[in-house]
C-alpha cells in the first residue's frame, strides 16, 4: 500500500511539473531548503503569485 501511495504523490507531482501548475509542498520543500529565514508564503498566497507571474508578466497575454 505504501508503494502505491508513494506512486500517486510522484504522479501528481510529474503531472503538476508537466502542465506547469504550481506545487505548494513543493514551494514548501524548496523555501525550507534554500531559504530557512524568510518568510514563508501562505498556500493562497503562494497560488496568487503564481497567477500573477503567469499572467501579469508579459509571457501570456491570454487565458487559452
Amino acid at each position: 500500500m505504501r508503494k502505491i501511495m508513494n506512486f500517486a504523490k510522484q504522479a501528481k507531482a510529474s503531472i503538476k511539473i508537466i502542465f506547469n501548475i504550481p506545487d505548494y509542498e513543493r514551494y514548501l520543500k524548496h523555501h525550507q531548503e534554500y531559504h530557512p529565514g524568510e518568510k514563508v508564503l501562505t498556500e493562497k498566497e503562494f497560488y496568487m503569485a503564481c497567477l500573477k507571474e503567469r499572467y501579469e508578466s508579459g509571457k501570456i497575454n491570454r487565458c487559452c
